[in-house]
This record gives C-alpha cells, structure tokens and sequence, in this order.
C-alpha cells in the first residue's frame, strides 16, 4: 500500500525475529535491553510518518535518518526536506538530550543490520556540526540532590506513605541506600544484611564500615553490590522493610501486582506528590545522587566537588573516596563517579569518545 497502513505489523515480525541479538556481540541482550528497542524503534518510525515519511520499515534510508537527526538536534531543515515543520508535530525548538540521541542511533543501527542495510546509519558526528550537540559528558555540573533544590526528604516520604504505604518505604530504602526505582520495588529485607567479616574477599576492603547491605534482586545485569548500613536513618529503612515484606522471603512491593503493575504504581504515586522536574526541580533518583554526596561527605569530611567545587583533599584520598562511592552505587569504574560527585578541579570528565 502506498500509506504503508500495515508498518506497526512488519516492524514487528522483523523485530520478533531479530531483537534478542547483540548489535555487534555474538551474545542475546537482557529483557529491559529488548523492551527499550522495541520502544524505541515504534516511536521511531512513529515519528517519521508525523513527519511525513510514510516509510515501510524494510526501506528505512539514509534520507530518514539525516531527518531524524535533523529534529532531534533541532537543526532547521531546507528544501524538500523543509516541509516537516509544518506537519503534526511542532519543530523542537532545543535540541535532545546527547544521551537520548546516542540511545536513538544505537536502536536504528541495530535495525538496519537486521534489514540487511548495514553502514546505513552513520557515526551521530556526521550529521552535525556541532559536535557538543552528541557528546555525552558523565560529569555532574549540578547537584541533583533533593536537600540542594530545597526538599524536605523526610516530609516527602511521609507525604507518599499516607496515599501508599508501600511506595513510602521504597522510596526510605532509595533514600537510604542509593537504590534504583527497580531495586528498590524487588527489595526482599530478609537476610540482606552482611556482616563485614561474611562478605566476599573482594569487597572487604573497605573495613571503615561493619555491616553491608547486600543488593540483587533488579540490579542491571543482575551485579550484585553492597552498601554500607552506617546510620541510624538506614536501619530506621531497614526496620521499616522488615515489617512491610510479606513472609520471610517476602519483598516490599504491593502484594499481587507483577511487577511491571509496581513500577507504574511508584510512579504515579511520586507525580502525585510533584516529585517531577517540572514542579520541585527533582526525582526519585536524585535521591541516588543524595546518597552518593552523603557518602562522600562520611568517607572524606568534605563536600563533593559538585557541591561546593573545591577537592579539599588529597588526590589519593579522592581517588579511594570515588571507588568507593562507584562501588557502593553498583558501578566497576571509579570515574562513574563523576556522575554524581561532579569531577576534581583541574580534571577532565570522562566523556563518551565512541560518538556512536
């Protein structure tokens, strides 16, 4: 058909057939891996015909993704081409975020492996000028926290306790332990507390601290970590935990929904509340970047670069500080921890050199 009514049928069957693949490794991706694909390639194309591009998805080409680049780093358009602001959907004044556009193009060049295409989606560098449009820093220049934006966290907490219980004490244990959304609805308190001396060699190295929380259950790619437990507010959320798990082997989501039901519960609940950048300039997962600065804080007596801009220690003492934050928010690299800490003064942040 010429309107290619029938796209969402063909997206999915080449979809179907090709999704569990790695992009490049001979190895199948995770479960939220497929799901974001799958999202992302829908809105994709979703996308497109707004624009005006009545494209079946076998015939993706080159015209398409220069378009696409075009809106999403809300550069104007000329010629043909220019038409597309006047089409159902507005022309983005700001550009996308470059971590939005990098996902964006990493999904359309596993798609055009998948339709035999490959080398149709070039490097995200080729299609701007600008390349600060498509780099992606992993530098915090701004302290995502919530007590920096001016948030009452204990008052917040209470305020989503009185419309849901559950969500209430998920958001303590995010607050507490640097959990995600995700980890923090699957969190099962019983025996998750470790004893240093129980935990494995590989974590004992940071003895300051006497007990760990250990974490699993929804961690990307199943790593398991362990956080300290080194305040009375963290055993309060531990406390809190134990009584709202259901059973001995219980977890603290609503009993009876799956667990896709408990995600959407959370969030709806916390929008409720205004937890949103809109209305209080903060989400939920600030509360990861607030524990990471309060960790720092405990580890070095100072604040964090992102806080007040000056290291204030030693290099080697920063160095260990941001292993250990990194580690305890379940990240392998140090520098990860530039994220949420902001980098040393006078240091590069790492930067994603791939442009993808």
């Amino acid at each position: 058909m010429a309107n290619n009514s029938n796209w969402k049928a063909e997206l999915s069957a080449i979809i179907r057939e090709h999704n569990d693949a790695h992009a490049v490794r001979n190895k199948e991706v995770s479960f939220n891996t497929r799901q974001a694909r799958r999202q992302g390639l829908f809105r994709i194309f979703t996308l497109l015909r707004n624009l005006g591009f009545h494209v079946a998805p076998a015939n993706l080409g080159a015209r398409h993704i220069e378009v696409l680049m075009a809106y999403w780093t809300a550069r104007p358009l000329a010629g043909d081409d220019s038409r597309c602001g006047g089409t159902r959907l507005g022309w983005p004044k700001t550009p996308y975020s470059a971590a939005y556009i990098q996902q964006q193009m990493s999904f359309l060049r596993a798609f055009s492996g998948w339709i035999k295409k490959d080398g149709l989606v070039k490097t995200a560098q080729r299609y701007v000028e600008d390349a600060s449009l498509i780099r992606r820093s992993y530098c915090a220049t701004e302290d995502r926290g919530w007590k920096s934006h001016g948030v009452d966290v204990e008052a917040k907490v209470k305020e989503v306790r009185s419309i849901d219980r559950h969500v209430g004490v998920q958001l303590q244990m995010m607050m507490a332990f640097g959990l995600r959304r995700k980890e923090a609805v699957m969190f099962s308190p019983a025996a998750a507390e470790v004893p240093l001396h129980a935990l494995p060699e590989a974590h004992r190295s940071d003895a300051k601290y006497l007990a760990f929380l250990k974490v699993k259950r929804g961690t990307k790619g199943g790593r398991l970590r362990y956080a300290a437990v080194r305040t009375d507010e963290q055993r309060e959320a531990l406390v809190a935990a134990v009584l709202m798990a259901h059973g001995p082997r219980g977890h603290i989501g609503r009993p009876g929904l799956s667990l896709k039901q408990s995600l959407d519960l959370f969030s709806n609940v916390v929008r409720q509340v205004g937890l949103t950048k809109r209305e209080l300039g903060v989400t939920p997962h600030g509360l990861r970047h607030q524990f990471a600065g309060d960790l720092y804080f405990d580890i070095t007596k100072v604040k964090a670069p992102v806080q007040d801009g000056e290291p204030l220690i030693d290099a080697a003492a920063m160095k260990d500080a941001y292993r250990q934050v990194a580690r305890q928010l379940g990240h392998n690299r140090p520098q990860i921890s530039n994220a949420y800490l902001g980098s040393p003064r006078h240091c590069h942040c790492e930067r994603d050199q791939s442009i993808e």
